[in-house]
């Protein structure tokens, strides 16, 4: 059995994705992140819209259709290094009702921009920093 090319790679994770590359994918987590490492500056629900990349890449680290490929190894150390960076801007207390969910949707950023900032705490109760951009 010969290994897997970078083209069947890309096809099959087309397939879990919906059409997505693994580069757009892993780069729009980053992307994110960056933002919030500045301070979140749209609305909430540009938020968590913008959040749920995360979902589909866990997706993408637990779908057994990709586990075999070794430039998983690549997506994989991307993506953690992009949650550490995630990880160290979450205030430390989680969201009221949602500290059941999965750690990117339990927690905001500690910081925000005034407008989310403002919705977070109008809407739940919330209190973040306010960062001018």
């Amino acid at each position: 059995m010969r290994p897997p090319d970078d083209r069947e790679f890309v096809e099959r994770f087309a397939e879990v994705t919906g059409g997505r590359r693994p580069t757009g994918y892993v780069e729009a987590w980053e992307r994110f992140v960056e933002l919030c490492e500045e301070g979140y500056h749209d609305n909430l629900d540009e938020y968590w819209f913008d959040l749920s990349v995360r979902d589909g890449i866990e997706r993408v680290l637990t779908d057994e259709r990709l586990s075999g490929f070794p430039q998983m190894g690549w997506v994989r150390e991307r993506v953690e290094a992009a949650d550490e960076r995630f990880r160290a801007v979450l205030s430390e207390q989680p969201m009221p009702g949602r500290s059941e969910r999965q750690w990117w949707e339990a927690y905001v950023p500690a910081w925000a921009g005034p407008e989310c900032a403002a919705e977070l705490h109008g809407t739940y109760g919330v209190h973040v920093e306010v960062r001018e951009g």
